[in-house]
């Protein structure tokens, strides 16, 4: 027998014992090719001998992979396939490749969030893939389908057999494409034994031999779909040695990328994270036009500069308005049992504001304007500038411009956090977090330029401090923002005794949580201040100046 048949059977083996001992209800499931003259009737036939079977006949059935725009599920190595059942769907969340189930369940709709799921269970492990992340239709398949199951006296099911002959369906067209024929088996708890012999039973002599790859990579092949073409930051490995100004141009260019990827998302308003990843490319491309701007010989670039400054207003607002719906399931944790209901005229609130500030913001990022930075943006990026009369910066190597950049924001950071440390201020706070911002930007967009056995212990000592000041600026903004909230709907007359109560004892704990992090402040900057900590940034970066 064959080394990898072998392997295989040892782990169905392992894989039923272990059913075997669970007291979940939950089912595991192996994919097989099955040969292309293979029959029902052959199975029918095999499995017959030793155990009653029962036929449900052929379905055509209607399947679609689900997943995020940005591929979270298939890159966590799993796959959701919902199909068409009467009533509802049937909702199957599988591992990639050697299909064993994650979880199987019925449903009344369509989920466009992990949150919208009713089995908590599922919910969360779901939340925890997925994040805020929309889930959207991905591949459309017609399946014909035939389900054998094999049953005691009872009639109780002990396993179920599914064969398969799917057709991926191109988008927007008739057309489409037979993917190889395939069989499902899936164990059920308590059967382990059996599933073993029928599993060792369809090895030996059904011709079955595990499939090469998912069903859902020959879906992909066919289609000509990369899910890894996708990135919210770019992956560059520059020459370290490449002119400054080449290098600025490409990565300029990954984040226009990713601007273009997201801006119809963002204007439907289908996916938060749209938005983020948009405005997040966004804002990396102010860091540099700003901080890298005469090595940028660009006649135009103090228009772009004002266009980016035009689009973060725009977009920033319903960014924040998105931030606050995600966490008012967190607000209501922060205040006490009795006012937690009085927040719900908040939500609403908050939605009404985020619809109103989409439409301000939609108009303009799908006007001429808009449409005319980009073009006019792509066409600098694309267009190569020429040698003579470049001043010197834009020639330099991209590691000597870069190294000068990082250690010149670095020493920024020190300087203002030891007047922050001398006297703890709001303001002060604040441009620490700016300063702070600029340096992870940086640190994140040039990482490939130095060696990260180097590179690590700066990020890791600079985190703590970024998500200090982070936390510190979120708490601030929400804090203002609930007061300025509480104020226009006492404008509107939505509200009542109660909900002022709730929406102060909110804004109290938002200022608990500003003192928290100003008292932890001077712990988390001393990590990236000391000594020791100068010394390696200065050897890592000063050196390349």
């Amino acid at each position: 027998m064959p080394a990898d048949w072998r392997d295989f059977r040892t782990t169905i083996a392992t894989l039923a014992r272990a059913r075997a001992r669970s007291k979940q209800v939950q089912e595991s499931k192996l994919i097989f090719d099955l040969p292309g003259d293979g029959s029902t009737s052959e199975l029918k036939s095999l499995l017959g001998n030793q155990w009653a079977v029962e036929d449900q006949g052929r379905q055509e059935i209607q399947r679609v992979y689900f997943d995020t725009f940005d591929w979270r599920l298939y890159n966590s190595g799993s796959v959701l396939e919902i199909s068409a059942d009467n009533p509802g769907y049937m909702l199957t969340w599988r591992m990639l490749g050697n299909g064993k189930l994650l979880a199987q369940t019925s449903i009344r709709r369509l989920p466009q969030f992990a949150k919208e799921i009713v089995a908590p269970g599922l919910r969360q492990r779901l939340e925890q893939v997925l994040g805020g992340r929309a889930l959207m239709q991905k591949i459309s398949i017609k399946s014909s389908t035939r389900e054998l199951r094999v049953v005691n006296p009872d009639r109780k099911t002990l396993v179920r057999i599914e064969t398969r002959q799917d057709r991926a369906l191109m988008p927007h067209s008739t057309e489409s494409h037979h993917l190889p024929q395939t069989l499902h088996l899936y164990p059920l708890r308590g059967f382990g034994n059996i599933f073993q012999k029928i599993a060792t039973l369809l090895l030996d002599h059904g011709r079955l031999k595990p499939a090469r790859e998912d069903p859902l990579d020959s879906a992909l092949a066919f289609l000509r779909i990369n899910p890894g073409d996708y990135n919210n930051k770019p992956v560059l490995h520059i020459d370290p040695q490449r002119p400054a100004l080449e290098a600025l141009k490409e990565i300029l260019d990954g984040y226009r990328r990713i601007m273009q990827q997201n801006i119809k998302g963002a204007c439907e308003n289908r996916d938060p994270e749209f938005l983020h990843d948009f405005l997040h490319a966004a804002r990396r491309t102010q860091c540099l036009l700003n901080h890298y701007l005469t090595s940028l010989p660009i006649r135009s670039i103090d228009l772009i500069r004002q266009d980016f400054d035009w689009i973060e207003k725009l977009t920033a607002p319903v960014r924040n308005l998105d931030i606050y719906l995600g966490l008012f399931d967190e607000f209501l944790t922060r205040v006490d049992k009795d006012h937690r209901q009085a927040l719900e005229p908040l939500r609403g609130f908050l939605e009404a504001e985020k619809m109103q500030e989409q439409r301000q913001m939609q108009v303009p990022l799908e006007s001429p304007r808009y449409r005319r930075t980009m073009s006019n943006w792509e066409q600098i990026l694309n267009t190569k500038t020429p040698a003579d009369g470049l001043p010197q910066e834009a020639r330099l190597p991209i590691i000597q411009l870069a190294s000068r950049g990082i250690y010149g924001i670095y020493l920024e950071m020190i300087h203002k956090g030891r007047e922050v440390e001398r006297a703890i201020t709001t303001d002060g706070l604040l441009e620490l977090q700016c300063i702070g911002k600029k340096l992870g930007y940086e640190m994140e967009t040039f990482a490939s330029l130095y060696p990260e056995e180097q590179l690590k212990p700066l990020l890791d000592a600079l985190s703590p401090l970024q998500e200090n000041l982070n936390n510190y600026y979120d708490m601030h903004l929400q804090h203002d923002s609930l007061l300025e909230y509480s104020q226009k709907m006492k404008q509107q007359r939505r509200t009542m005794p109660l909900w002022l109560e709730a929406a102060e004892q909110l804004a109290e704990d938002r200022e608990r949580e500003e003192r928290k992090m100003q008292s932890e402040f001077g712990a988390c900057y001393k990590r990236i201040a000391r000594k020791k900590m100068r010394k390696r940034v200065q050897n890592l970066f000063a050196t390349g100046t």
